[in-house]
């Protein structure tokens, strides 16, 4: 009978590692390679990352940016891989200047605190060479993020 509970827990433990990690690698954006060190070593990035404690008063449990300026074959690779992610996006807004993606704001899915989001926004249409991407995870409406981020880039 004790052999059984040991079965039994070990594939339970399987079990949960799995479907936990399908849904760590389920949010495979093409995005994510600009929130990697790597990425953040070039002196034209500046990137911002906080999780856990920093962002739990907030009631979001992740939010990451970054802004690329003064290297427009970056901010134009930025801008591919949100547009390939934002066509799978449950909810968008854009705007587009020159045929160029200027404005973008897209629900990645989730419930709860795993609300997933995705902001970018292209200044150079602006005359300012400077591009920006945020990523979100909380529990908060569009609504939140979008007043939230505004605030942030004016």
């Amino acid at each position: 009978m004790k052999q059984y509970y040991i079965r039994w827990i070990s594939l339970s433990v399987i079990m949960i590692y799995g479907i936990v990690s399908f849904f760590a690698h389920a949010d495979n954006l093409n995005v994510s390679q600009f929130f990697k060190e790597d990425f953040a070593k070039n002196p034209s990035v500046t990137m911002v990352a906080f999780s856990g404690d920093q962002t739990a008063w907030k009631g979001l449990t992740l939010y990451k940016s970054v802004s690329v300026s003064g290297d427009s074959a970056k901010a134009d690779e930025i801008a591919r891989n949100v547009r390939k992610d934002g066509a799978k996006a449950e909810f968008k807004e854009t705007s587009f200047k020159d045929g160029k993606l200027y404005f973008g704001f897209y629900g990645l899915g989730g419930d709860g605190e795993n609300r997933k989001y995705l902001f970018y926004l292209d200044l150079r249409p602006k005359g300012k060479d400077k591009t920006t991407l945020v990523y979100i995870e909380g529990n908060w409406t569009p609504e939140e993020v979008k007043r939230m981020i505004t605030k942030k880039i004016k």
